[in-house]
């Protein structure tokens, strides 16, 4: 094998360090934490070369800066200027401005929760034990691209970074885990903490103080522990980073943001010791009373519904006396006929939640089966260093839910697609989307409501029948979603269009 490294002194190439660059997906859940923790290097210590999570370009900002120098001809600002001309356009169709108050607003917030990100993954690092260098991706944007960790194109500082990275690079450092990040109350959550110690502390025993704190302040847990740090010069040489306290905490207490804190008592100064976790009391979920109809075949989706105490029963085809409350779950019909007479029913003023984008495929068509003329597509977003920022309105799907502008990345972490609608016919109720400019410019919805007749239908990409039973804010999401689907479903049905056979060949259900 070729070696990573030449020596000082020498003439080869060694083989003694494994120089790795492992780029994660987002969001980091659990699964991309417990890499950025144990990746190794096989028979070598791991030096990671590169790793980084970037933030969206202040598009705005960008051309204020060009203007202000008189270089808005030069290549760079032509590419901006043509980025920021497509969200602007995508600002107007999306009405926007009821959840932002202005562009400058949008960007600002991407921009701060970037911060976070950066803390996020380099505290996971930082506790690996395999780990003896990283070289982090990267020091300001370039190449029309968002990757720098503390400064804009024009060395405008990143909100945060600076105190986020001051923290996550501290030489002696708390490394603290909870997951899930979103818990049932009565269930129990799994703490970690490893300490990060460039040989700060001389060896010995240390107090430490491990406490969970509730959303009121109370402590549901606090317990003080000696831990004991080895001597740096025995054999073999002790790890950069050393687990020192983990428990698996049934958590009882009301819904709302907890924390997780840990702090030396005596001996030690240490930066990290906080990180944060949700609790939520099902007794607290909002009530279903309409009946569900359900169309499809998920019965998974349907044992969690009736253990959930939500009514249902099955599609049927053919004339209905109500408007009715449908629910598509993972899997569809492929017939014509299914599609005609699900149509038909929305037609008459029932609606249809799609909890799955992939119910659409027809054939080869991804969204084939859509019931838009403008069908437009499914959106692959980008979701590693340069990344999609995800918002949401303030809509009834959100109820009882942190939303009404870019949403947060602890909270929301289960949910957040990889994909969104793109190109399709503009809906009657923009509710959320994710839009990328981080690296050149993508954009779509991620949940909207588009009418047929006199119902209505919502297409979804956010990842929520995958989480159900696992995460509250899935649950959450789609109680919502049904009880805004059962507005109007006392009323009785409304007569087919007269054009109604002309709507079905127009979206190609013919």
């Amino acid at each position: 094998m070729i070696g990573r490294l030449s020596n000082p002194g020498s003439r080869e190439w060694e083989d003694v360090l494994s120089d790795q660059h492992p780029y994660q997906a987002l969001p980091h859940g659990a699964t991309v934490i417990n890499t950025l923790r144990t990746v190794g290097g096989g028979q070598h210590h791991l030096w990671l070369s590169e790793y980084g999570i970037g933030s969206a370009i202040d598009l705005t900002r960008l051309a204020r800066h060009y203007e202000q120098l008189g270089k808005t001809g030069c290549e760079d600002a032509v590419a901006y200027r043509h980025f920021l001309d497509q969200f602007l356009a995508d600002w107007k169709r999306w009405h926007m401005e009821d959840t932002f108050a202005s562009p400058e607003d949008y960007f600002n917030q991407c921009l701060k929760w970037h911060a976070a990100l950066r803390l996020l993954g380099t505290n996971a690092i930082r506790a690996n034990p395999n780990l003896v260098g990283f070289s982090m991706t990267g020091t300001h944007d370039q190449g029309l691209t968002g990757e720098g960790a503390t400064a804009s194109t024009f060395r405008d500082l990143k909100p945060g970074v600076t105190d986020a990275l001051f923290d996550a690079w501290y030489p002696l450092r708390w490394c603290l885990f909870v997951e899930p990040v979103q818990a049932y109350r009565g269930r129990s959550v799994k703490l970690e903490a490893v300490l990060a110690n460039e040989d700060v502390l001389s060896p010995g025993a240390y107090p430490v103080r491990f406490q969970v704190v509730r959303p009121d302040g109370t402590r549901l847990y606090d317990k003080t522990v000696n831990v004991t740090i080895p001597d740096p010069h025995s054999k073999p040489e002790p790890p950069f980073a050393i687990p020192m306290f983990s428990l698996d905490l049934p958590v009882d207490g009301p819904s709302g943001r907890y924390r997780f804190l840990a702090a030396f008592e005596r001996g030690g100064a240490a930066a990290g010791g906080d990180v944060e976790f949700y609790v939520a009391d099902e007794a607290e979920m909002p009530k279903v009373g309409a009946e569900v109809v359900l169309w499809g075949d998920d019965p998974e989706l349907g044992a969690w519904l009736a253990r959930n105490g939500i009514r249902t029963r099955p599609f049927a085809a053919g004339q209905q006396s109500s408007r009715e409350v449908i629910l598509v779950g993972s899997k569809a019909p492929q017939d014509l006929a299914a599609w005609q007479d699900l149509a038909q029913h929305i037609a008459r003023g029932s609606t249809a939640v799609f909890l799955c984008p992939e119910v659409f495929r027809r054939g080869d068509n991804p969204v084939g089966w859509v019931p838009l003329r403008g069908k437009g597509s499914l959106a692959d977003m980008p979701v590693w260093v340069y990344h999609k920022d995800d918002w949401a309105k303030r809509h009834p799907t959100f109820d009882g839910l942190p939303a009404g502008g870019i949403l947060d990345h602890t909270f929301f972490r289960e949910i957040f697609p990889t994909r969104a609608w793109s190109g399709q016919d503009d809906p009657a109720e923009v509710v959320a989307g994710s839009i990328n400019t981080s690296s050149g410019y993508s954009s779509g919805l991620t949940v909207a409501v588009h009418t047929l007749g006199a119902g209505r239908f919502v297409l979804n990409t956010l990842n929520i029948r995958g989480k159900l039973g696992e995460d509250p804010v899935a649950e959450r999401l789609v109680r919502n979603m049904l009880n805004y689907a059962a507005r109007g479903s006392d009323q009785p049905s409304a007569a087919l269009p007269a054009d109604f056979p002309d709507t079905l060949r127009a979206i190609g259900y013919n």
